[in-house]
């Protein structure tokens, strides 16, 4: 669940940006990078570190059994 609302909200805040600030996303930081450019790779991070922390505390829980199966 935290997953979805960490990358959604990040997602969501970026869209609204976009979308009501071009003129502000647009604002050149460095060279050809543009604020909506440097937001996009900390998205892209975020979402990477999310996942990888996600993904750790998955390997601790045992994994579901199907409904077939019976535990031997």
């Amino acid at each position: 669940m935290s997953f979805a609302l960490v990358n959604g909200s990040a997602f969501a805040v970026h869209v609204l940006l976009a979308c009501s600030a071009a003129e502000l996303m647009a604002t050149r930081v460095w060279g050809e990078a543009s604020i909506g450019v440097l937001a996009l790779l900390f998205q892209g991070a975020l979402m990477v570190l999310t996942a990888a922390r996600f993904d750790r505390r998955a390997e601790g829980r045992p994994a579901p059994q199907e409904d077939g199966e019976e535990s031997r």
